[in-house]
């Protein structure tokens, strides 16, 4: 059966630091319809990204987002990537604690499989810079934090059998653009796992 691939996540997602492709969705989007023989698309991708988006935001749009991009004629699957900005500490304080994240990725896991959709969650990415932004000193981001995000993101998919692809270890020193999102080297990486994985 043909599939209807529906991509949901922040910044990463949207491309943010790729001027070259686009990012890493847009690239598994053209290799997905690349993969057609003919003009007829046998295979859609949907694209549906919001930077600075946290699991709270996508949450409060994932039903009108299923419902205007699930094709009831193919198989679709949604590949969710969300959670680093969750593990964001702005005056202070985490964007979402651990426990809303986790309680945030279940509900948005049972609508989407509610639906019958298949869903691959990917785990969240390592930074680079641990250093608060010059721009925006109230904010910032640490792994240890993001690793521990990760960590009860992966038990969430094992206990539930979502399909999750691991994330932490894709991204190198130099793949980055500002220390959080990547180059279009990073975003290479990142389609190229994903592709292999998925």
């Amino acid at each position: 059966m043909n599939t209807n691939y529906i991509i949901i996540g922040d910044s990463l997602t949207y491309g943010i630091g790729d001027f070259e492709s686009c990012g890493w969705a847009t690239m598994f989007k053209n290799y997905i319809i690349n993969k057609d023989d003919s003009k007829v698309c046998n295979n859609y991708v949907h694209i549906v990204a919001f930077p600075g988006a946290t699991s709270s935001d996508i949450l409060d749009k994932i039903n009108s987002i299923l419902l205007s991009f699930i094709h009831k004629e193919f198989s679709n699957t949604v590949i969710l990537s969300i959670g680093v900005n969750d593990t964001q500490i702005f005056n202070g304080e985490f964007k979402n604690n651990l426990e809303n994240y986790k309680s945030n990725i279940e509900k948005i896991a049972k609508i989407i499989t509610d639906k019958e959709c298949n869903l691959i969650i990917l785990g969240l990415t390592r930074i680079e810079s641990h250093e608060r932004f010059f721009w925006k000193p109230n904010k910032y981001y640490d792994n240890k934090v993001i690793s521990e995000y990760d960590t009860k993101l992966k038990e969430l998919c094992n206990n539930n059998k979502i399909k999750y692809i691991p994330m932490q270890e894709v991204l190198e020193k130099n793949d980055f653009i500002d220390g959080i999102h990547p180059n279009h080297n990073g975003h290479k990486k990142i389609f190229e796992y994903i592709a292999k994985n998925i």
